[in-house]
């Protein structure tokens, strides 16, 4: 199954009487009404998008003034009541409403603080993050005032910029020249778990697009990187965005760590390893709300079983004493906590820390 903006991609390239504000405002719509996941299975189209719309916004315009207007049983005015009136006000015509029913298997997850917030979170689309490179803040931030572009800085560190709009990020000069990465906040927050020494040797296990990789780097700019992943246009792609910002001690390589010995390198060689396993993706569900409705809970117990193989797979390579970082995007205990648990049960290592990085609370991504 393609996701959702795969779906509306093709689906405008065939409408293009549609402008660009229609394809914005049923785009916005749509994924409004996948945010209610399994909730109101019975109830018609029409009222499950006031539904959604109410839940959804905090401010009026024309859209949800309409919607809203079509409503049976709420008005336009209460879009601005906080969101915990608004999902009592829901609850009052509609009893079967419940907030566990936004993401699937909430049982399965991992400890979280507020069950409640994160779920809520839910309602709204993430923001647009960036990460600057430490020696080229003054330029981005000198490009983002005077195009009048609104941000907020943090929480990973003064480098991680955040903005409610969609602005046009790609067409600034800052971004031709590699200043800044787009980059998730709750993906930079990882940073926090790297702590590369000068002139090591690291290995990005799992690399995808090579956002660990350059945020490591950025830390420590002696320290000489190994990046894998099976699949050869991803490799490609990450070679054109490392090759960007000029960076010339890396390697490549397509290995399929779920076999034996993946690479042909000395075991107990790195002084570091990133594991960003593959997972279900749970903890960007609210970039893909269609996700909420239509997982298959079989997928949690097949990635558990990938993600310890891989592990057991790298882990040799690593040198005694040094760490592994072992990363998801995950928010279910088998993926995470079940996954450190057999590591440290069947494998040599010892478990420094472990923490939930709760993106949520800042319309980011969650990640372990």
């Amino acid at each position: 199954t393609k996701p959702l903006n795969f779906f509306l991609k093709n689906f405008y390239r065939g409408n293009r009487h549609m402008g660009s504000t229609d394809r914005r405002q049923l785009s916005t719509i749509i994924y409004q009404y996948f945010r209610l996941g399994k909730n109101f299975p019975d109830v018609n189209l029409k009222q499950k998008i006031c539904i959604a719309t109410l839940l959804c916004n905090s401010e009026r315009n024309p859209i949800t003034d309409f919607i809203l207007g079509e409503s049976i049983y709420f008005n336009p005015e209460q879009i601005e009541l906080p969101t915990d009136e608004k999902i009592k006000l829901v609850e009052s015509f509609y009893p079967e409403f419940k907030l566990q029913s936004i993401f699937p298997f909430t049982r399965y997850l991992s400890q979280f603080d507020d069950v409640d917030l994160f779920l809520k979170s839910h309602f709204n689309q993430p923001k647009v993050w960036i990460r600057i490179r430490k020696e080229k803040r003054k330029e981005v931030i000198d490009e983002l005032d005077s195009n009048k572009f609104i941000y907020e800085v943090g929480p990973a560190s003064d480098l991680c910029l955040s903005f409610k709009k969609h602005y046009p990020l790609h067409e600034l000069k800052s971004f031709e020249n590699a200043y800044f990465e787009i980059q998730d906040g709750g993906s930079q927050m990882t940073g926090q778990f790297l702590h590369p020494n000068a002139n090591e040797y690291w290995w990005d296990s799992c690399a995808g697009s090579g956002g660990k990789s350059l945020l490591l780097m950025d830390q420590e700019p002696t320290v000489s990187m190994l990046m894998s992943d099976q699949r050869e246009t991803i490799i490609k792609n990450l070679e054109s965005r490392i090759a960007k910002v000029g960076a010339t001690n890396y390697k490549t390589i397509i290995a399929d760590l779920s076999k034996p010995h993946p690479v042909d390198i000395p075991f107990e060689f790195f002084d570091g390893i990133i594991l960003d396993a593959p997972c279900t993706g749970s903890g960007t569900w609210a970039s893909t709300p269609e996700l909420l409705s239509t997982f298959d809970i079989d997928a949690i117990a097949v990635h558990h079983i990938l993600q310890t193989t891989i592990a057991q797979h790298v882990l040799p390579y690593l040198k005694v004493g040094k760490p592994l970082i072992y990363i998801t995007c995950s928010v279910y205990k088998q993926e995470n906590e079940d996954v450190v648990k057999f590591l440290c049960d069947n494998l040599n290592i010892i478990l420094e820390s472990q923490q939930i990085i709760e993106g949520f609370r800042y319309r980011a991504s969650t990640f372990f």
